[in-house]
């Protein structure tokens, strides 16, 4: 099964994940011929420029898979993610999980994880 990672934000997390799956990863969608992948997740975290080219990108794509998280402490950072999160949300039907940023990392990447498990094996049921 091939897929791609196309990350707008936590880049730390998709590069830890991608070597457990041998995921290619692209730092936009510029970058990615999304035919050649059997599917797409897409990361970003919202409160910033990140996650308006995570919206931008979902008006463009059928995206199969969205992970976001806020890590804003400012009012302004988190009206922000929420206004994102709204959009992204009432945009797309997708799977995936919006993960607390204050999460460690290890707890990031296993979410990432355990959301590619989910994915994964049910492409592999058909």
């Amino acid at each position: 099964m091939r897929f791609a990672i196309v990350t707008f934000g936590l880049r730390d997390v998709v590069e830890e994940v991608a070597s457990m799956y041998d995921a290619d990863v692209f730092n936009g969608l510029d970058e990615v011929d999304v035919d050649e992948y059997d599917f797409l997740l897409l990361t970003s975290e919202l409160g910033g420029v990140e996650g308006d080219r995570l919206i931008s990108a979902l008006k463009d794509l059928n995206c199969n898979v969205v992970i976001f998280c806020t890590t804003a402490t400012s009012f302004e950072g988190l009206q922000r993610s929420r206004y994102q999160a709204s959009e992204i949300l009432n945009m797309v039907e997708f799977e995936g999980a919006i993960v607390s940023g204050f999460l460690s990392f290890e707890d990031k990447v296993e979410a990432l994880r355990t959301i590619l498990n989910e994915k994964l094996d049910h492409l592999a049921s058909k």
